[in-house]
């Protein structure tokens, strides 16, 4: 039987002395009227800057997972670093890179072998989110882990899973000497790493499908022609890929937000996917007011210039068949690129038969969120274009149209309540 757990897997409240700290540094950022970013956070986006590079130029996912390690262990106070990868089709996990290990300690690393489901990397896997252990010797299923930490010298571990949607491929683990020494805000950094880590894999395996091709084209000629071309296109992307990964991480470092820096990655690895063919959708029937409003809650997180409104209609809409977080996701850039603009910032949603409008503020570009916008409303099968191309809109937005299904009866109308379940 799987022993009970007693670590937690939810954010720990950080101590009173902590907070008052963080209060009384926030009020001192704010008298000094913009001063510049701390050195630990140009140090943290620094790293950042230098994991997504290796990630663009590694030739295996391992050496991007060393680099990574090597780059955010210190920066996070980590006494030691792992990732841990799945073995195959197996519910096992072999490690894949080590940072600060023992010599000793290696040889017993590489013949360890991580079951899913169990230990903190194997239930970050298994579930799919943090699992955080404040206290190795306070959780008797960890038995097997105290010797270790007694000796190597920690009694904390927080293990993140490398995740794209939802599959998990591996965790990248963390030990420290106390939990003290884990700050809250180190979270954010966790799980960005381990964001490009998990892209890391699929790189590896776009890029392992791109040599297979390539043997193929050598094998056979009556299809020379065609491969040919497929291993151009999948080259053509990669090339695309870093030309954007370069552009849109230039303006990373010296001031950007922690989620400034996830939205860039997340963008970069949709775009990568959506160009390469395996952006894959979850599809669902929704009512098209659950994906604006979630939206605007969203952006109305972050910080704004000016007030979001929704212009929704009060009868029923056409119901939507597609990919909810993603379209939740392509108007959440579209809103957010508005309220960057301040002042009140309105979004309209209105229907003439099974065609539904989503019309924001703005107008098209060449910016990075525009194009991300555009690259996921192509694979969504919907329209983005200026909304002066559209009767009676306001010329100073832009619109996005998807076809939905005009309901039979009410009954068949799934309600906004439905799809928050």
């Amino acid at each position: 039987m799987k022993p009970r757990r007693r670590y937690v897997v939810r954010t720990r409240s950080a101590p009173p002395s902590r907070l008052h700290a963080a209060t009384g540094s926030a009020a001192a950022g704010g008298a000094a009227g913009g001063a510049a970013v701390d050195i630990a956070t140009q140090r943290e986006l620094l790293a950042i800057r230098e994991v997504v590079h290796a990630f663009l130029n590694a030739e295996r996912p391992e050496e991007a997972f060393q680099f990574a390690l090597d780059r955010v262990g210190p920066v996070v106070g980590a006494s030691f670093a792992s990732v841990y990868v799945l073995d195959g089709a197996a519910e096992l996990m072999r490690l894949a890179a080590a940072w600060n290990w023992p010599e000793a300690s290696r040889p017993w690393l590489a013949e360890m072998r991580v079951r899913v489901g169990f230990g903190p990397s194997g239930e970050a896997v298994g579930e799919r989110r943090t699992i955080e252990v404040p206290d190795v010797f306070a959780d008797d299923g960890l038995e097997d882990w105290q010797d270790v930490a007694r000796e190597l010298g920690f009694s904390a571990i927080v293990s993140v899973p490398l995740q794209r949607q939802r599959h998990a491929s591996g965790a990248v683990t963390f030990y420290f000497a106390s939990w003290d020494s884990f700050t809250p805000e180190r979270r954010g950094l966790l799980k960005l790493v381990a964001d490009v880590m998990a892209a890391a894999v699929h790189q590896a395996e776009l890029l392992d499908r791109v040599r297979r091709l390539e043997t193929a084209v050598a094998d056979t000629h009556a299809d020379l022609e065609r491969e040919v071309a497929r291993v151009a296109d999948a080259r053509a992307v990669q090339r695309e890929f870093s030309e954007l990964a370069a552009s849109a991480l230039a303006g990373l470092v010296g001031g950007a937000e922690e989620f400034v820096a996830h939205q860039t990655v997340e963008g970069l690895v949709m775009m990568a996917a959506a160009q390469s063919g395996t952006l894959q959708l979850a599809i669902d029937r929704f009512d098209p007011r659950v994906a604006l409003r979630e939206a605007m809650r969203q952006v109305a997180g972050r910080r704004t210039n000016g007030p979001l409104v929704a212009d929704e209609p009060i009868h029923a809409l056409p119901v939507l068949t597609t990919d909810r977080e993603k379209l939740t996701a392509l108007l959440a850039r579209l809103i957010g690129r508005a309220a960057a603009g301040g002042g009140e910032q309105r979004v309209v949603l209105r229907a003439s038969g099974p065609r539904v409008e989503f019309l924001v503020p703005g107008a098209p570009g060449v910016d990075f969120e525009w194009r991300v916008a555009a690259v996921l409303a192509n694979a969504l099968g919907a329209t983005l274009a200026e909304a002066s191309e559209a009767a009676d809109a306001d010329p100073r937005a832009v619109v996005l149209t998807i076809e939905g299904e005009v309901p039979r009866s009410s009954a068949a109308i799934p309600t906004v309540e439905e799809n928050r379940s």
